[in-house]
């Protein structure tokens, strides 16, 4: 069956004992589904997880780590954080930052990639995140935060980070909080993403409540966005309105974007009428097999 699949296929790829994980399990079967895909995924970064943070507080082995030298990837997944945890956490990494600047031994932040998916982190902690991705020398390129409690103000506190000087944010993961933040979110990002200095790359918003009102601005930011390389809209209220204004804006946009929305709220007769008319148009014809660049 479907679970027997992934459990075969995640313990033929679990990395040895002290060692990180490289890649995530690949699932061989077309037939399992994304939840499954996921939570395959998630329980070996959860073992990864307990094999690098053995226990303890976990800003102060955040902080251990942060001093240690060398780049670090922080992964803290369903450690029940809340946002009292996490700005102990963002106090200890800019506490270790504030000594390295003075004595000038290495740069400000060695911590590179920080995964918190899971948690119970609400505006607060979004906001002490936004604070550390704002500091001087901060080198955090992937930040997850898929399964929190984040709402609109934390959400915007986030995408304002992006405005900073010399940001090193490849990867920002958003999805699923526990309430609808995708069109606010979605409007900040508009506002933010075409003028933002850092190289992000990839943006994951599923699961996030968005319908067309954010959408369309965002649409409409797309084709100024030129470092952007994945868009995953997926899993929202997004209608044929919103669908539409994001394959339109995709043909105008770099040629390397690709755009994730399927599983939104349109049906088959509006994907037949959108493929319809990408056609139509030479800049969007190649986009209306809903293949490559655009998954609708």
């Amino acid at each position: 069956d479907n679970l027997s699949l992934v459990r075969a296929s995640a313990m033929r790829r679990t990395s040895p004992p002290g060692k990180k994980l490289s890649t995530l399990p690949r699932i061989e079967s077309s037939t399992v589904g994304l939840d499954s895909i996921e939570a395959a995924a998630d329980a070996e970064h959860r073992a990864a997880a307990r094999r690098e943070m053995p226990g303890g507080p976990a800003w102060r082995e955040a902080a251990e780590r942060a001093s240690a030298g060398g780049s670090c990837e922080l992964a803290l997944i369903e450690r029940g954080l809340d946002d009292a945890d996490v700005i102990a956490l963002v106090a200890s990494l800019q506490r270790e930052a504030a000594g390295s600047a003075l004595t000038g031994s290495r740069p400000i932040n060695n911590v590179t990639s920080l995964d918190l998916r899971g948690n119970a982190i609400g505006d607060a902690g979004a906001a002490a995140l936004s604070g550390l991705l704002r500091g001087e020398g901060c080198a955090i390129c992937t930040l997850r935060l898929w399964g929190n409690r984040i709402g609109d103000e934390g959400g915007a506190a986030l995408v304002s980070a992006l405005a900073r000087p010399n940001s090193s944010l490849t990867s920002l993961d958003l999805g699923k909080q526990g309430q609808p933040v995708g069109d606010a979110v979605a409007a900040a990002l508009a506002s933010s993403l075409p003028r933002c200095a850092c190289p992000l790359q990839t943006l994951d918003l599923r699961y996030c409540g968005m319908t067309d009102k954010g959408a369309l601005p965002l649409a409409a930011a797309l084709p100024r966005c030129r470092a952007l390389r994945f868009l995953d809209v997926r899993y929202n209220a997004i209608g044929a309105t919103g669908a539409t204004a994001l394959a339109v804006a995709l043909g105008r946009a770099d040629s390397a974007l690709r755009v994730w929305v399927t599983s939104n709220a349109y049906n088959d007769q509006d994907a037949a009428d959108l493929a319809a008319l990408l056609s139509v148009d030479p800049t969007t014809a190649p986009l209306a097999e809903g293949q490559e660049r655009l998954w609708f």
